[in-house]
């Protein structure tokens, strides 16, 4: 089945639906930096960067040279219109002109009517204005005539490592609306048959261990474990593993916060203005992933994650190349540039994403 991929960011909504089993027929997103990670590990799907506001269903077609009547129907459109304006962790604006872009979304399904619709989010968005603007993209999608379910969902549940949460709307041109993925992971396995979390010492045990300011390329231990040889399915070279230099004085504050602790088991006197700091717990999950590394420290070292273990723990395969400047500060940020680890942070994890595109499949094919 194929697919049609809109505000792809780095991709790892696309990936994981690739992993299901879903070909991409083309892929739109507007900031030139992920669309450069997308070109790397796509190279054979049409990335069309431009803003969707300026583009119909049948633009993004033409500009991919694609003849719908050759393809018959368009399978999937799938995609997630930025979080910013109401991520728990945004400027939560009700007027984000970001905001509209899920009318786009809507816009886009409405003009090529494929046969499924897949929109991720924040869970933010469910209560954001005391829920009028969520009653508002429903009401829209009702309009669609589409039959559609929407549920929250934590990733952990699907095998990625950390308690991020996210907001899902499945649609469907039947008469009735596609259901959801069973969850496969639990605490310490759970219910029977459930596997147990992945934690992120699993997650990142395998990588090779580097202190500030080095570099590794090679892998210098096995895997050991299904998730870690997964992680390393078809990859020869470890990319993005580049750690980041601290001030003395900053290793010296990180060197306070115990292991799977945070800033608050920091004695009072001690504390920083900077809050949120998470260790990642070697037994445990991270918070979510996001687009600010300094939120979280190595489990046992005094530094801020790498690229490649921020990746690893929203389950990107090793094989999965970012492109474009490694980190940001405020003032490139306000620059336009989209750091590597903000691409990694804004992504759906792709084995979640796996999980639902293998819902739509088995949902279509029953």
């Amino acid at each position: 089945m194929n697919c049609i991929e809109l505000f792809a960011g780095a991709g790892g909504l696309m990936k994981g639906l690739e992993w299901a089993g879903f070909q991409t027929l083309l892929a739109n997103e507007i900031h030139p930096d992920p669309c450069k990670t997308l070109q790397y590990n796509f190279p054979n799907v049409p990335i069309i960067q431009e803003n969707i506001k300026n583009l119909s269903g049948l633009d993004l077609l033409d500009k991919a040279n694609i003849n719908l009547s050759q393809i018959k129907e368009i399978d999937l459109i799938a995609g997630g219109p930025p979080c910013q304006g109401f991520s728990t962790a945004g400027l939560k604006n009700y007027d984000d002109p970001r905001n509209t872009l899920i009318g786009d979304f809507i816009r886009i399904v409405q003009d090529l009517r494929p046969r499924f619709f897949l929109m991720e989010n924040v869970v933010g968005l469910k209560t954001l204005h005391q829920g009028r603007l969520f009653s508002r993209i429903l009401e829209q999608f009702h309009q669609t005539g589409y039959q559609f379910n929407y549920g929250v969902f934590c990733v952990a549940d699907f095998g990625v490592p950390q308690m991020r949460k996210q907001l899902v709307i499945v649609g469907s041109r039947d008469s009735n609306p596609p259901p959801f993925p069973t969850p496969t992971h639990a605490k310490s396995g759970g219910l029977l048959f459930m596997k147990p979390y992945i934690y992120c010492g699993e997650a990142i045990g395998d990588i090779p261990l580097i202190n500030q300011g080095e570099e590794a390329t090679k892998y210098d231990k096995e895997p050991i474990t299904n998730f870690q040889n997964l992680m390393r399915e078809n990859s020869t070279k470890l990319w993005n593993h580049q750690a980041s230099k601290h001030k003395p004085e900053t290793i010296e504050y990180y060197a306070l916060v115990p292991p799977g602790g945070t800033w608050l088991d920091i004695p009072p006197h001690l504390r920083k203005r900077k809050e949120g700091i998470q260790r990642w717990p070697i037994n445990g999950l991270s918070r979510a992933i996001t687009t600010e590394p300094t939120d979280f420290l190595h489990p046992t070292l005094n530094r801020i994650p790498t690229v490649r273990e921020l990746a690893r723990l929203q389950t990107f395969p090793d094989s999965y190349v970012f492109l474009g400047q490694r980190t940001t500060g405020n003032k490139m940020r306000r620059l336009g540039y989209c750091s590597q680890t903000q691409q990694v942070g804004n992504a759906v994890p792709p084995l979640f994403a796996k999980a639902i595109g293998e819902s739509l499949l088995n949902y279509a094919s029953s």
